[in-house]
């Protein structure tokens, strides 16, 4: 008689739909033939749809708050903390949950669970680059996930680096996107206009601000081209004020009238495909899925050093990795590469070729499936 596939908890703190948690579905999806998946996320996220339109119907809301350095946050988050784990505990309990996976290294709840008795095991993914968090901060979260946790995955060798030595740990690159709907270059309503696509939610360190920029400084010598930014503030008041003083900038270096600005889709490969070149300027990245997508999807890519996209993109090879922060590094490059379709045809073949046998399924979700198994010890 066959058996019940195990149980795997997934807890996700996104308020609107991430990199971390486009990454963490995509890897429920590739393992759905092995366990099944429950989703916990912030009560009110607008990732609740998202998740069940990925064919998960299983999903939780608690009401999760984030820790930070404001005293009214220190004062809410340890009551709403132990709210949730009695909640946890419930909800383990009621679906036999026989792993949970934690989707970032902030997140506290395990650690209350075990405080209640619990011994679920539970894996636990740091997905941000250590030393975007005041130290010490980090080095408590660090300290009590390596001591409880069956194992703390990485997203990147960047990652791992700023991390201490420890049996724990190992890298797992994020996995590649899970299906592929449209033609490799979509048919544009406008033929003339080519397209930079910038595709970030819009929040400061993103490095919209730069393309912007850059864009100001080309933009005389590419008349037929336009900047696209597309993304969501995720509700926040700090991200709306950004997207604002985005526009504002547009106005100031006078290229607003060739911007274009979308809000948040989920048919990313439709953008992605009706672009000529990605950008992303970010200052700060773990790994990026924006990188992993672009190259997927046959974009040629114009990468800031910052971390993680380096472990993606060969330079001149599949993409372009410029120096981070660099202004007129990055309006060159867009000038060069708008100018030269050979070179993007060749970035485009190549980085397609490169990241499907770099990040496929063998080297990325069952690598987390054996860390999975070892942790259920099946």
């Amino acid at each position: 008689m066959p058996t019940s596939k195990p149980k795997v908890l997934i807890i996700e703190n996104s308020i609107d739909v991430t990199g971390a948690l486009k990454s963490v579905a995509r890897t429920a999806f590739d393992l759905s033939a092995f366990y099944e998946f429950v989703f916990i996320i912030p009560t009110g996220s607008k990732a609740r749809a998202w998740i069940e339109g990925k064919r998960f119907s299983n999903v939780y809301e608690l009401p999760m708050r984030e820790l930070s350095r404001s005293i009214v946050s220190l004062v809410k988050y340890f009551p709403y903390l132990f709210v949730n784990a009695f909640q946890l505990r419930r909800i383990v309990k009621q679906e036999n949950v026989m792993l949970i996976h934690v989707n970032d290294i902030y997140n506290m709840l395990p650690l209350a669970l075990r405080i209640l008795g619990s011994k679920t095991p539970y894996i636990c993914h740091v997905r941000f680059l250590p030393d975007r968090f005041p130290k010490l901060l980090f080095g408590f979260w660090l300290k009590l996930h390596l001591k409880c946790a069956e194992r703390l995955v990485a997203v990147s060798e960047s990652v791992r680096a700023q991390l201490p030595p420890h049996e724990k740990i190992v890298v797992i690159h994020n996995e590649l996107p899970v299906e592929e709907r449209y033609e490799r270059t979509l048919k544009k309503e406008d033929t003339y206009s080519k397209t930079f696509l910038y595709l970030s939610n819009f929040m400061n360190g993103k490095g919209q601000n730069f393309a912007i920029d850059a864009f100001s400084r080309v933009h005389g010598q590419l008349p037929g081209w336009k900047l696209r930014l597309v993304g969501g503030d995720m509700g926040l008041a700090k991200n709306m004020k950004f997207r604002e003083y985005l526009k504002e900038l547009a106005v100031s270096l006078g290229v607003s009238h060739k911007l274009e600005w979308s809000d948040f889709t989920e048919d990313v490969e439709r953008e992605y495909k009706l672009a000529d070149i990605v950008l992303n300027f970010s200052e700060s990245e773990s790994f990026s899925i924006t990188c992993l997508e672009a190259l997927f999807f046959g974009r040629p890519l114009i990468v800031t050093d910052c971390g993680g996209p380096a472990e993606i993109v060969n330079h001149q090879i599949t993409g372009l990795l410029i120096p981070n922060r660099d202004v007129q590094a990055m309006a060159q490059n867009m000038l060069a590469l708008a100018l030269d379709a050979q070179m993007r045809e060749m970035l485009s073949r190549n980085g397609a070729d490169t990241v499907r046998k770099k990040f496929n399924l063998e080297n990325t979700s069952l690598r987390l499936k054996a860390v999975y198994d070892t942790a259920l010890a099946i």
